[in-house]
């Protein structure tokens, strides 16, 4: 390990190591977040530039932004983690920590950015469906998306806040535990949960408590079209809440020791820290798992009959004859 790459670390992170087995523990669990983080992502994406014809929508626009930031999740950030984790510590340079904590950062930011921008998407068609996003609008969006992300990552970088070592020296993140005047962390912190997490959670619920009660009036009388909107508009609610499920854990520990001078142990600071990186593996077992359509572009990607279509195919064709053979008695 670099001997530069615990320097500027409270003192708290270096006491109380975590055992060989809790290490081992970690870097399984970083593994298995990063192969389903890759494969499951990796999939989504190809599935849809294989079938941008149909695919290419507003939302999926959004989504894509989504899956290929998770994705990068997948490929930078989780081989660094587990491979600390295989080394007891971090194993990499401090200006490694100093740039990973830096795209982690920018890539979480990414990912709430994007789901409020879903969020927004989902009420502007079902609230007002004149005025419905186009797919230009989508990639505009998805670009913002990437600069907001970075203008709240970046200061860090230029002196406003820091980047360092987490406890259980894992993964770099934010110096949550340090108190720096010369650095103002605590209004930098401050900054960054205020833009970062409790604004998009108030547009979010905005949006769908908007969404509700547009769907409350009209849902007896919104057809076929009306129905899949709503179906759509639940699989967004849905990837909204795991990534709050993810990452609340991690915030609500964030804030307890920058604001309220807790002190946890390497055990309890890496579970949240774990929990918020499985985050990437939700969104598309949610995209998959709601989306009949989706499931139809990866059968056929892989070149699998659909049974059921097959089925449906077979009785069409028994009919024909049948009707044929009545026709000649």
């Amino acid at each position: 390990m670099f001997e530069n790459s615990t320097t500027d670390i409270p003192d708290f992170l270096h006491e109380g190591k975590m055992s060989e087995m809790t290490y081992v523990a970690a870097a399984v669990a970083l593994s298995l977040i990063g192969f389903f983080g890759f494969s499951l992502n990796l999939i989504v994406i190809i599935v849809i530039i294989k079938d941008s014809e149909n695919r290419w929508t507003p939302m999926n626009t959004i989504l894509f932004n989504l899956v290929v930031g998770d994705f990068q999740v997948a490929v930078f950030g989780n081989p660094l983690t587990m491979m600390s984790a295989i080394n007891g510590g971090w194993y990499w340079s401090h200006e490694m920590c100093i740039w990973y904590a830096f795209l982690m950062s920018t890539l979480g930011l990414a990912s709430i950015g994007n789901l409020t921008a879903m969020a927004v998407e989902r009420w502007i068609l079902v609230t007002q469906p004149i005025k419905a996003l186009l797919t230009r609008h989508a990639v505009i969006i998805a670009w913002f998306v990437w600069v907001y992300a970075v203008s709240l990552s970046l200061p860090p970088v230029f002196g406003w806040g820091s980047y360092g070592l987490e406890a259980a020296n894992v993964s770099c993140s934010v110096s949550w535990e340090i108190h720096d005047v010369s650095t103002k962390t605590d209004s930098y912190i401050a900054f960054l949960f205020v833009f970062g997490l409790i604004m998009p959670v108030l547009i979010i619920g905005t949006c769908y408590v908007g969404i509700i009660r547009t769907l409350r009036k009209v849902g007896r009388r919104a057809g076929r079209r009306g129905r899949q909107e709503a179906k759509v508009t639940k699989m967004v609610a849905l990837m909204i809440i795991a990534f709050l499920l993810a990452w609340t854990p991690y915030a609500g520990l964030a804030l307890s020791v920058q604001y309220f001078h807790v002190k946890p142990s390497p055990e309890v600071a890496l579970l949240p820290a774990i929990l918020a990186k499985s985050s990437i593996c939700y969104n598309p077992i949610i995209y998959a798992g709601l989306n009949t359509s989706f499931l139809r572009s990866l059968k056929k990607l892989f070149g699998i009959r659909d049974a059921g279509g097959a089925t449906r195919e077979s009785q069409h064709t028994a009919l024909t004859v049948m009707k044929r053979i009545e026709k000649k008695l």
